[in-house]
C-alpha cells in the first residue's frame, strides 16, 4: 500500500474489524501497481497468530509493527513484473497475495496507415516500450477513424504493432487516432493521410512453371486497383535479375506474367516478387519461391534408310541429360506425312524403332517422356528420294580417321557423319556425328576403331528437305594381312609348257582385314632334275583378275603352285596344288614324221633312176665277195663293219657319185660267184653323163655303174637280186635324196 494514502490504512483497520477468527488477510491483493512507486504492502492476522517475517517476492523485509495484530514493510521504487506478477506472504507455506507491477502507456512513433487491396487499411506503429501485463491487464488499442467508428485493435505481436479497418468507399482522405490505454493511464497519436498514396500491392500468390532453359513466372495480384497503374517485378537468384511489368489496375484477379530466359538446366533458383502503384513506392517482396530447372535432355535423332529385302527406316537415337539421376519412362515417336495431316504417334521403351518407309513420310519428331513431361523434341526430316553416291577409300593412321569431303552448297544447316563396321556378324553399332554446315572435315579419334575392320563413312548434308547423301567413305583404321585363302580351280588348262591357273575370291568382302591389292603366285618345280632355288614368283596386280596364264615351263613335269592375296601390310595364307605338264606330242610327231617323208622322197628320187642303179649293188659290194643269196646277211656285216647309226642319232653326209662310162670288159659286176678280183675302180674315167648328189643315212653305198652283160643274164641276175632284196629285213632305213 501507498505510505501517502492514508485513507487505506483506514481501509486496513477496517479490515482488521472484520476479519474472522483465525483468518489472515493480506493487502494490496489483485491490484495493478505504478512502476517505480513506493508501496507498503500489510498484513493482518488474529491475535493467536504471530508473525514475526514478511516477503515481497524472494526477499525478506523489515517488518514494521502498525498494531498488535497489523504488521507491514515498505518496498520502494517497486520493479515491473512480468505477466505472473508478484507475491506477498509471511510463510512459504501460507497464503499470498499476487500483484502486478507495470507503466502508463507511451505515445506511440511513426504511426502510420497503408493499405495492399484497397479493400482493408493496416496502421502500424511502433512503441518504445513493450507492455509486460497480458490478458486483462494488457494495454488496449483503439483506432479512432473520422466519419466512422472507432475500431478495437487486438494487438497480439507487440514487436511489429498493427491494426486495421475496410476502406471507406468514395473516400480519399482519412483522418486516423490511435488511442492507447492501460489502468495507469492512456496516449494517442494522430495520422491523416490520401489513401491514393498509400497504396502498396503486395502478390497475393507466385507460381513458378520452370524449364530447361526458361521458366514461367506468373504473380497472382487481387484487388480493388481501378484506375491506378501498376507496376510489378520480379527478382531472380542468383544473378540478381530484375523483370518489370506494368499494366492498369481492375477490381479483378489479375496475373502478371514473367519469362525467365538463358537459364542453367538442372539448377536452383530463387524467385520472388513485388508490385507499386506508378508514383509510389513498391510493396513489400513475396515470400522467396524456390525452383530447380528441369534437366537438359537432349535427343540425337538419326535414321538409316534401306531399301533392301525390305523398305524399311532405322530411327536411333540418344540421349544426353543434365541430371545423371534422371529416369526417362520412355519416348513419344509421332510420324507426320506430306501433303495431309495425317500424324501418328507410338509411345516406345527402347532407343530405337524400325518404320516401314512411306514415300509420303515427311517428319519425324522424338521425345523424352521424364516425370515433369516431355523433354524438347528433336526433328528429322525424310527425303522424298536420294542418290547413292560413289565410294572412295581412305586409310586412317595412329591418331583415327581424318575424313574430309568437298561442300555442298546446298547444305544449310549441317553435316552427319555416321559410320559403322561392314563384316560383322550382328547389325553394326551405328554411330553419327553432327558437323557445322561451315566445315568440311571431321577428326575422329582412335579410340572409336579398332585394326583390320572396314568402316564405312557416309556424309549426309542437311537442308530444307532434310539430309541427303553427300559422299560415301570406307577405310580401315590399320589394315592387317589377309585371313582368307583364294579358291585354286582343281582343272586348269594345261600345256605342255603352260599352266593358265584360275582362281574364286572375293575381294570386295568386307570382313577382309584390309584392301586386297595384289595376288602373289609362287611356281616350284618339282622334279629330281630341278634344283632347290628352282622357282619363281608371278605377282597379279589386279585384284579383280581371277586368272593367269604361266608359260616357260618344262614339258611332262610336276609344278607347285602357290597362291596368295595381298593387302598393303603383306599376303596372307597360301593356296596349294600340283598340276603336271603335258607331253609334247607335237615334237614326237614331227621326229616320227621327218624321216618318213624322207624315206618317200627318196623311194621317189630311186624310182625315178631305177634303171641307173640296178648294176650298182654287184659293182658296189663285190670287194665283199658278198654272193646274191647272201646279200642279208653280207649287208648286216658290211653296215657292222662300217658303223652305222641308229635312226634317232643318224648325222647326215652328202656323198657325190659321178656317172661314168667303164669300158665294157673293164666293168666289174657284183655277182653272186665269188670273184676275188672284183674291184669299184675302173681303169679310165670319162666324162659323167649325170651329177648325183646323194643323201646316204646308215646305209651302205651302192655304185650307180652299170656293166655291160647280156640281157638275159642281166635279167635273170636282176631279178634273183630284186627277190632277193624284197625279202630283205632289216632295222636300218635308207634315204635318198637327189
Amino acid at each position: 500500500m501507498l505510505v501517502n494514502q492514508p485513507q487505506q490504512l483506514n481501509n486496513t483497520s477496517l479490515g482488521e474489524m472484520n476479519l474472522a477468527h483465525n483468518q489472515i488477510r493480506l493487502f494490496p491483493d489483485e491490484q495493478v501497481l505504478r512502476e517505480g512507486s513506493t508501496v507498503m504492502f500489510c498484513c493482518i492476522f488474529p491475535t493467536e497468530t504471530h508473525i514475526t517475517s514478511l516477503f515481497f517476492g524472494k526477499t525478506l523485509y523489515e517488518v514494521i509493527n502498525i498494531s498488535p495484530r497489523v504488521k507491514a514493510i515498505r518496498v520502494e521504487n517497486i520493479n515491473a513484473t512480468n505477466s505472473f506478477g508478484v507475491i506477498f506472504y509471511h510463510d512459504r507455506n501460507s497464503e499470498a497475495a499476487h500483484n502486478f507491477v507495470t507503466f502508463p502507456p507511451e505515445k506511440p512513433f511513426d504511426f502510420r496507415c497503408e493499405t495492399e487491396d484497397m479493400r482493408l487499411v493496416y496502421c502500424s506503429w511502433k512503441i518504445q516500450r513493450a507492455p509486460n501485463l497480458t490478458g486483462d491487464r494488457r494495454r488496449k488499442y483503439t483506432l479512432l477513424i473520422s466519419d466512422s467508428k472507432a475500431v478495437g485493435c487486438d494487438v497480439e505481436n507487440t514487436d511489429h504493432p498493427s491494426c486495421g479497418f475496410d476502406v471507406i468507399q468514395q473516400q480519399i482522405t482519412y483522418n486516423t487516432t490511435l488511442l492507447v490505454t492501460n489502468s495507469l493511464g492512456q496516449a494517442s497519436e494522430t495520422y491523416i493521410f490520401n489513401i491514393t498514396d498509400r497504396v502498396f500491392p503486395v502478390p497475393e500468390h507466385l507460381e513458378v512453371t520452370a524449364g530447361v532453359f526458361d521458366s514461367l513466372v506468373i504473380l497472382q495480384l487481387d484487388g480493388c486497383f481501378k484506375g491506378l497503374l501498376l507496376i510489378c517485378q520480379i527478382e531472380l537468384e542468383p544473378g540478381g535479375i530484375k523483370q518489370d511489368l506494368d499494366k492498369n489496375g481492375s477490381d479483378s484477379m489479375q496475373y502478371y506474367a514473367f519469362k525467365l530466359q538463358h537459364l542453367k538446366p538442372s539448377t536452383q533458383y530463387s524467385i520472388r516478387g513485388r508490385c507499386a502503384v506508378q508514383g509510389n513506392d513498391s510493396g513489400r517482396w513475396t515470400t522467396q519461391r524456390l525452383f530447380i530447372t528441369e534437366p537438359l535432355v537432349t535427343i540425337d535423332l538419326w535414321r538409316q534408310i534401306r531399301d533392301h529385302p525390305n523398305r524399311t527406316i532405322t530411327l536411333l537415337w540418344k540421349t544426353v541429360s543434365s541430371d545423371s539421376e534422371l529416369y526417362i519412362e520412355a519416348y513419344n515417336v509421332c510420324v507426320s506425312y506430306r501433303n495431309t495431316e495425317r500424324n501418328v504417334c507410338m509411345t516406345i521403351t527402347q532407343t530405337q524403332v524400325e518404320l516401314t518407309r512411306d514415300l509420303n513420310m515427311s517428319d519425324i519428331t522424338v521425345r523424352a517422356v521424364i516425370q515433369s513431361g516431355l523433354s524438347e523434341p528433336a526433328h528429322i526430316t525424310i527425303p522424298s528420294a536420294y542418290i547413292m553416291p560413289r565410294e572412295k577409300r581412305i586409310m586412317g593412321n595412329e591418331k583415327g580417321f581424318q575424313l574430309t569431303w568437298t561442300r555442298d552448297s546446298t547444305t544449310t544447316c549441317d553435316y552427319i557423319v555416321e559410320w559403322c563396321k561392314l563384316g560383322v556378324a550382328l547389325p553394326c553399332n551405328l554411330q553419327w556425328r553432327k558437323v557445322p554446315a561451315n566445315q568440311s572435315s571431321l577428326n575422329l579419334n582412335a579410340g572409336y576403331f579398332k585394326a583390320g575392320v572396314l568402316y564405312e563413312f557416309e556424309i549426309y548434308g542437311c537442308s530444307a528437305d532434310g539430309h541427303r547423301r553427300h559422299e560415301k567413305q570406307i577405310g580401315y583404321f590399320k589394315e592387317q594381312k589377309p585371313t582368307q585363302r583364294p579358291t585354286l580351280d582343281s582343272s586348269p588348262n594345261i600345256t605342255w609348257s603352260s599352266v593358265n591357273l584360275k582362281w574364286s575370291f572375293n575381294e570386295k568382302d568386307p570382313s577382309h582385314t584390309g584392301f586386297i591389292t595384289r595376288y602373289v603366285i609362287m611356281v616350284q618345280d618339282d622334279s629330281e632334275a630341278a634344283s632347290n632355288l628352282s622357282y619363281f614368283i608371278q605377282s597379279v596386280d589386279d585384284p579383280c583378275s581371277k586368272s593367269w596364264m604361266v608359260s616357260g615351263l618344262e614339258e611332262d613335269r610336276s609344278y607347285t603352285f602357290q597362291l596368295a592375296a595381298c593387302t598393303s601390310a603383306g599376303c596372307g595364307p597360301e593356296t596349294t596344288a600340283v598340276f603336271r605338264t603335258r607331253k609334247n606330242f607335237y615334237l614326237l610327231m614331227v621326229k616320227v614324221l621327218v624321216p618318213l617323208v624322207v624315206l618317200v622322197g627318196c623311194c621317189v628320187c630311186l624310182w625315178s633312176y631305177r634303171n641307173l642303179i640296178r648294176g650298182f649293188p654287184e659293182e658296189a659290194f663285190g670287194f665283199l665277195h658278198v654272193k646274191a643269196l647272201d646279200l642279208d646277211e653280207d649287208l648286216y656285216e658290211a653296215s657292222e663293219k662300217i658303223h652305222t647309226l641308229m635312226i634317232e642319232d643318224c648325222k647326215w653326209c652328202d656323198v657325190e657319185i659321178l656317172d661314168v662310162r667303164p669300158i665294157t670288159t673293164e666293168k666289174p659286176w657284183l655277182t653272186g660267184a665269188e670273184d676275188q678280183s672284183c674291184s669299184f675302180i675302173t681303169p679310165e674315167v670319162t666324162p659323167p653323163s649325170c651329177h648325183l648328189t646323194t643323201d646316204l643315212t646308215n646305209f651302205t653305198y651302192v655304185s650307180c655303174v652299170q656293166q655291160d652283160l647280156p640281157s638275159e643274164e642281166l635279167q635273170t641276175e636282176a631279178t634273183k637280186q630284186e627277190s632277193e632284196i624284197s625279202g630283205f629285213s632289216s632295222d636300218y632305213v635308207t634315204s635318198v635324196g637327189t
